[in-house]
């Protein structure tokens, strides 16, 4: 049965409490095996930046703009502005670095070839591709009619980030934390010392820290006997994400005698999101004092943690769209998107490897090396939570509003507002019985405002230069700008973008564009515990914070017929 989380706690969590807390245990290596309620916040969240090369070079502000792939994702209204058929792939190439603060160096002195994990990500996608048809054109009311079958991608998820802290005291272990879940919660061996990993995964990180030598029982409770009080603990972190959100859209598309036009997008989402979750400490004594054999047989040299968590869905929306072009050089439009519904599965598992110095007579029998070392590697079971176990969740609904100016034939300007309502993302099942995420998503989350703006010129008749910007603004509620919760969540996004495109010949152009964007972070902590009764007994590491840069150049070709 999966652990019961302490569901009071969060539907009263504080409003002055820096730190929300389902339970008194928390951090990035913590509460992998679950979609916690920060998880729901990373998948729904989404400047819609994403989309052919024109849209991406001019921003996205396209809301009232329209003839665009991107349209069926934003304002399906624009698909009724298309006169003629449209082609167009549109492939991507981004490079994601990630800059954290507080932090000693990962690596001193190791070269680079040799560096198991790095701080930035390149990767090759589809930013968008699709096909519009006319199925229906006439000199009546209704101009013409399209039908859209559209990719766009909604959001990505890649990123790699690296923490680490030099020379903590041994209070401060994932050691320590360990052996103060297995005694908050009273977990227990077998009867002959084994420790099984059970039907929940919850406990699974304090069992593989069993079965490493991180921790031990005996009857009067968990205690850490290859770790000295004195010892000084060097303490890394890693975390590997990849994945996207993207829709596949049925669109429908209608023009009124060139100056209405009305769209609906049946939306398709997929969603895949990959996190490899590292975790390592070292152990030392200043100046070689090492304890003794004979007070400590076995001590521990390092420790190394990893969970996987893979999450994938599919969920579905609907938008509608419509937009006035009251006179020929002015558009407005509006549109409306419903909440996501997403079905959701999780697959977990985690490993724990470790070495263990024996400095007395080797009372367990390990089989042990030369030099007197004993090595520990140990994997769970893969969780998983599919089909009728599997998780639910609304995204939340959005309302678009844009408007446009052309000016003569040679130059556009449009610019977009979005509101989304963060704090009604819902969790509609989980295989957890009374997980409630509702209260603490309206405490913690406020709606979420987006700009963007851009810009076309024809500086020659087959050539176009763009620009635009895009800002999404802080979720947080006051008072909560600084929490530390199970991940970091993105508080705020900003893109400068530019563009270039060339008509080619009546039918076939190319459009390239770049963005450079900045996403901060929440603040986060790879693990804390809390003690609700005697805030003396508290202990954590480091508070880190991230800072992601991205550079991301997408290039269109499209076919006109």
């Amino acid at each position: 049965m999966r652990h019961i989380y302490t569901i009071v706690a969060v539907a009263v969590m504080s409003l002055f409490a820096p730190r929300a807390v389902a339970q008194d245990f928390g951090g990035v290596t913590f509460n992998n095996e679950i979609a916690t309620w920060s998880d729901l916040y990373n998948l729904s969240f989404t400047a819609h930046n994403f989309g052919s090369a024109r849209t991406m070079g001019m921003g996205n502000a396209f809301t009232a703009l329209g003839a665009d792939m991107t349209s069926a994702s934003l304002n399906p209204a624009g698909i009724g502005m298309y006169v003629d058929g449209d082609f167009s792939l549109s492939p991507m190439l981004q490079f994601a670095k990630t800059k954290t603060a507080n932090s000693d160096k990962f690596y001193n002195g190791v070269p680079r070839s040799e560096q198991e994990f790095r701080d930035h990500t390149e990767r090759l996608s589809l930013a968008s591709m699709g096909g519009v048809f006319t199925v229906y054109r006439s000199n009546g009311a209704l101009t013409n009619l399209n039908l859209g079958i559209v990719y766009n991608r909604i959001a990505d998820f890649n990123q790699n980030t690296m923490s680490a802290s030099i020379a903590n005291p041994a209070t401060s272990s994932m050691a320590n934390f360990m052996c103060t879940l297995s005694n908050v919660d009273g977990l227990q061996t077998n009867a002959d010392g084994t420790m099984s990993y059970g039907g929940d995964p919850y406990f699974w990180g304090a069992t593989l820290a069993y079965k490493n030598g991180v921790t031990n029982k005996d009857d009067k409770g968990w205690f850490i006997d290859r770790i000295a009080d004195y010892a000084e603990i060097d303490q890394y972190a890693a975390t590997e994400v990849r994945g996207s959100l993207g829709e596949y859209d049925l669109s429908v598309g209608m023009n009124f005698c060139d100056i209405i036009y009305v769209g609906a997008s049946l939306g398709i989402q997929s969603l895949t999101y990959d996190r490899n979750t590292f975790y390592g400490e070292n152990y030392f004594y200043a100046g070689g004092n090492y304890p003794s054999g004979k007070d400590m047989p076995y001590q521990l040299d390092y420790m190394n943690y990893v969970q996987r968590t893979y999450l994938s869905g599919t969920g579905i929306n609907l938008k509608l769209g419509v937009t006035a072009r009251p006179v020929s050089w002015w558009r407005v439009g509006v549109a409306y998107h419903t909440p996501t519904l997403m079905n959701m599965s999780l697959h977990y598992s985690a490993d724990m490897w470790s070495e263990t110095y024996s400095a007395g007579d080797n009372p367990d029998g390990y089989d042990l090396t030369n030099q007197g070392y004993a090595y520990f590697n140990e994997s769970t079971p893969q969780w998983e939570d599919v089909g009728e176990y599997a998780w639910n969740y609304a995204s939340p609904s959005r309302l678009l509003i844009g408007t446009a100016f052309t000016l003569g034939k040679r130059a556009i300007i449009s610019a977009d507002y979005e509101r989304s309502w963060y704090q009604s993302i819902h969790l509609r099942h989980s295989p957890i019985w009374g997980l409630d995420y509702t209260s603490i998503m309206k405490q913690v989350f406020k709606g979420g405002n987006t700009l963007r703006v851009g810009a076309e010129c024809y500086v020659l008749p087959f050539m176009a230069l763009r620009a635009g910007y895009i800002w999404s603004g802080n979720t947080l509620r006051k008072g909560f700008e600084n929490i530390i919760a199970s991940h970091t969540m993105p508080k705020s996004q900003s893109y400068i973008t530019a563009g270039l495109g060339l008509k080619l010949n009546e039918s076939v152009y190319v459009d390239v564009a770049y963005q450079y964007g900045t996403t901060r972070y929440t603040d986060y902590q790879t693990f804390y515990y809390v003690d609700n009764s005697d805030s003396a007994n508290d202990f954590g590491s480091r508070i880190f914070n991230d800072v992601t840069t991205k550079h991301i150049a997408v290039v269109t070709l499209g076919i006109r017929f």
